[in-house]
């Protein structure tokens, strides 16, 4: 992953405006820029700042995606995280069965029910989770049937076949690195992508999950 050269001035700038911040989120994302900068020294100090921040009053998936940002961050910096991932896991399998009962019939129509977003926002949730927790077999199931409740024409084009770190799974579950190369591939890809159309601004945290994942998946190739 590599940030453009017009974008590189803009973003030191705003990464050092930022770096006296006392919010989690300006923390991550400050993590998140020096991470796209392979900075890790700096990439490293503001995970850590924004992980021993106080955890926001959030509920449902707002809170599992939160505590799942957490445990990301102490993976990469190689600390345990099974507590903050065993309590997204909770949070995330609850609203799902909150939602399913309610999703639409026809979910090609895609009406963007609210229980239709809860459930697929559940479901990419725990599919990351296990996929941190390295249950290789239920992140496959997770993907499989994620995509049951998102169109085609919903989802970027490459993932119609497989997320990446469905790949990755597949590939860790079954000893095939030819898998976990093409899911680690997808994913760098996949952030590049996103990067220079301008949907990621680097200094933001948005996709700051995505990035660690896809260091936590290159890290499984050694």
């Amino acid at each position: 992953m590599k940030i453009p050269d017009h974008l590189s001035k803009p973003l030191l700038e705003q990464l050092a405006d930022q770096a006296d911040s006392e919010d989690f989120l300006v923390m991550r994302g400050t993590a998140l820029g020096y991470g796209l900068l392979n900075n890790t020294e700096k990439r490293n100090e503001f995970i850590q700042k924004f992980i021993d921040t106080d955890i926001p009053d959030l509920s449902g998936n707002e809170m599992a995606r939160e505590l799942q940002a957490r445990a990301v961050g102490m993976l990469v910096l190689d600390q345990k995280a099974d507590d903050l991932l065993d309590q997204a896991k909770d949070l995330f399998e609850t609203e799902l069965e909150k939602a399913l009962p309610d999703l639409p019939e026809d979910i090609a129509i895609d009406v963007a029910t609210e229980p239709l977003k809860i459930a697929r926002q559940s479901r990419s949730g725990l599919m990351e989770n296990a996929f941190l927790s390295e249950e290789w077999k239920t992140c496959v199931n997770e993907a499989e049937h994620g995509r049951l409740i998102i169109p085609d024409y919903l989802l970027y084009q490459p993932h119609r076949d497989g997320y990446p770190i469905e790949f990755v799974a597949k590939g860790m579950d079954n000893g095939n690195m030819d898998l976990v190369t093409k899911g680690v591939e997808m994913q760098e890809e996949f952030l590049q992508y996103v990067i220079e159309v301008g949907y990621l601004k680097p200094w933001e945290e948005a996709y700051f999950v995505s990035y660690a994942i896809s260091i936590i998946s290159r890290d499984l190739l050694k």
